[in-house]
């Protein structure tokens, strides 16, 4: 008989958006549908169809709707600033389910959900697909829920998660002694340390061990080799969450990179 599973929670903020699948938020939208166009549209058709809607939703054109023009305005520059990236594309078709699952009060907030202090931030606890979006941040300043102040909070816990891992996985394991995280800085951030910063994120790799994603309990194993067969499917949940929040803090990284006002100014 094969041995059963763990009992595993619906982890909507999960890299993997795993355990059991939650309902698409009804406000929230596909970058496609933002458009109007299907998920096969090539870059011409994407490119066309942005600028017929960029010219009926711009904010100059609609005095008489002015805020609601200048929402949809940006939520059309930011689908086509994905749709329009081969790579940013790409990336998107591959998360679009977990992406449209994040937490709608996130997608205007620019902040992490739950309680990040100590042991208790965990990558399943962080829902990241938030910020890869322009309207988790207002502006391009300092100020509360503009870019650099979003990017730095958000950035600066992401280290601190790593840090608390190493300290308890260093107790028990031999690791690596770990890399110190430079800072994103604010708008007046020097290049040199910009630099830096996304020369050390965008080659992030976690030291978070993933146990949460274990499916089996080993220790009700009737024997040894039920217990190695649980053990190599936990490593195998294991690697593979490991590398999906690994790669999305890199492509986050990328993401804001090409966004950020200080990296276009000596480019």
């Amino acid at each position: 008989e094969r041995f059963k599973p763990l009992a595993r929670e619906s982890w909507t903020n999960s890299p993997q958006g795993g355990g059991r699948s939650t309902p698409l938020l009804p406000n929230m939208k596909c970058l496609y549908e933002v458009l109007g166009v299907a998920r096969d549209a090539d870059d011409e058709t994407i490119r066309k169809v942005y600028r017929k809607q960029a010219l009926v939703w711009h904010p100059d054109k609609n005095q008489n709707r002015k805020e609601e023009a200048e929402e949809r305005f940006k939520e059309i520059q930011n689908a086509y600033e994905i749709l329009s990236d081969k790579h940013e594309r790409a990336w998107y078709d591959n998360h679009r389910d977990a992406i449209l699952r994040s937490d709608q009060q996130y997608q205007g907030g620019g902040s992490f959900s739950g309680d990040f202090s100590g042991s208790s931030a965990r990558p399943r606890d962080v829902n990241l697909y938030q910020f890869f979006s322009n309207r988790c941040y207002n502006g391009y300043h300092d100020g509360p829920k503009g870019f650099y102040f979003v990017y730095a909070e958000v950035f600066s816990k992401l280290a601190a998660m790593e840090v608390d891992a190493y300290r308890q996985r260093s107790v028990q394991e031999d690791l690596r002694e770990l890399d110190d995280f430079p800072e994103f800085g604010n708008s007046e951030t020097e290049w040199k340390s910009v630099q830096a910063f996304y020369a050390s994120w965008l080659n992030f790799t976690t030291v978070q061990d993933f146990a949460w994603m274990d499916e089996y309990h080993t220790g009700t194993a009737p024997n040894r080799k039920v217990r190695r067969l649980m053990e190599e499917e936990n490593k195998k949940l294991r690697k593979l969450a490991k590398r999906e929040f690994t790669e999305s803090v890199r492509q986050l990284a990328s993401f804001v990179k090409k966004r950020d006002k200080r990296v276009t100014k000596y480019q």
